[in-house]
């Protein structure tokens, strides 16, 4: 399990939705064994609900995805889709470099 920290800006965050947050962070690593940590910021403007994650990588550049949604949990998921398409998409590109 990766260090992960929650930090919810304007609007609270029961509890239910940072253990899903946690859960989804702790499956990053199989993407990218790189992965050391994660902090996802939950944000409220209006009736927009945004999520972001920034994810911190051994020697390399940190990951930043967003996911936004009428809801958290809608713009949860959306956002966990995002970071495991950077993820993967960035660990294939390292695989294939040192391959050719």
């Amino acid at each position: 399990m990766i260090p992960t920290r929650i930090t919810a800006h304007g609007c609270e965050v029961p509890r239910t939705l940072r253990d899903r947050a946690e859960a989804q962070a702790a499956r990053w690593p199989r993407f990218d064994p790189a992965v050391m940590d994660a902090a996802i910021v939950f944000r409220q403007e209006g009736h927009d609900c945004t999520v972001e994650a920034i994810v911190s990588r051994r020697r390399r550049q940190a990951a930043v995805a967003r996911g936004q949604g009428r809801n958290f949990r809608t713009a949860l998921d959306e956002l966990n889709d995002h970071m495991g398409r950077i993820l993967r998409r960035d660990r294939t590109r390292r695989k294939d470099f040192r391959h050719s």
